[in-house]
């Protein structure tokens, strides 16, 4: 199964650290959030990838010298411009199998919402799009019925339902839902899954269960690295001065070098950072700007 991960968007919520890096590759613990996201799904049995990218495209050829990854193909789709969710996929549709799902990921999104359980959902029903689906937080802005299954509206554009869900940002597709794209480049996925809504053939699955964590802004970003547990939170090539005072949920990126005297609590401190004597709380320190929250 090909995976496809959107990750040409502007990332403009996540800014001023956007500028530095897109969105899909601001480090998590010790490698890009994208990365955690490969290692999950090859784990979950996909063994190829589509990336479909437009800002700061150096910073991708840096992540990715070569187009595979873990041994699994990369493929990249370029953008000028970002096309948004529709035109993004459209562009890729000739590297995908015209009898084979297509799995596709928005790039701010870290989770482990089990794909098996949704490509089976997918098949058992016969839809052409499944939607991961949460109802716990979040903008709940999709209809769905959870005695058959089906999504019923989405933005209230059918006037059918409010919001009872929040998209989770992770979805499977029949390919066959090309027929539907527009003749322009650039467009929403939304009005296509509307008009299969009409049709009865979007569904969708609830994991409120799942781990599931929105990069979409500093503040998010920062409360969802904190939260995790269990992961390598100071790289070991991290110099560190035995006067520094380190909180115990701080995460120190590769070659970043701290001073004594410096007191950090809840911070990231990315790759490569030289950080400045001082005290910092809730701060993302990076090699050219920190964000304080």
């Amino acid at each position: 199964m090909k995976a496809f991960i959107l990750g040409a968007g502007l990332g403009t919520r996540l800014a001023p650290l956007t500028h530095i890096l897109p969105k899909p590759l601001v480090p998590v613990f010790q490698k890009p959030l994208i990365q955690h996201t490969m290692d999950y799904y090859i784990r979950c049995g996909v063994s190829e990838f589509i990336v479909n990218i437009s800002c700061l495209p150096l910073m991708w050829e840096r992540a990715f010298p070569e187009p595979t990854y873990r041994g699994c193909p990369v493929h990249f789709s370029e953008e000028e411009e970002p096309l948004d969710s529709g035109g993004g996929v459209k562009k890729i549709m000739p590297l995908v199998s015209p009898d084979e799902p297509l799995l596709v990921h928005n790039g701010d999104i870290l989770t482990d919402i089990p794909v098996a359980e949704l490509l089976a959902a997918h098949k058992r029903t016969g839809n052409l799009v499944t939607l991961a689906l949460r109802s716990l937080d979040g903008k709940r802005n999709v209809g769905f019925d959870e005695a058959t299954g089906k999504v019923t509206d989405m933005r209230h554009a059918l006037g059918v339902n409010p919001g009872t869900h929040q998209f989770a940002g992770v979805y499977i597709m029949e390919p066959s839902v090309a027929e539907l794209f527009p003749e322009e480049d650039k467009f929403s996925i939304v009005p296509i899954w509307l008009e299969l809504i009409r049709r009865g053939k979007v569904g969708g699955v609830v994991f409120d269960w799942a781990s599931w964590h929105e990069i979409g802004s500093p503040e998010m970003y920062l409360d969802a690295v904190l939260e995790m547990t269990s992961r390598e939170r100071i790289h070991p090539t991290a110099d560190i001065a035995s006067g520094a005072d380190l909180g115990e949920d701080c995460v120190v990126g590769q070659d970043a070098v701290i001073p004594a005297g410096c007191v950090l609590d809840d911070c990231i401190v990315w790759p490569r950072t030289h950080v400045q004597p001082g005290s910092y709380r809730r701060c993302i320190l990076t090699p050219r700007i920190n964000v304080q929250l």
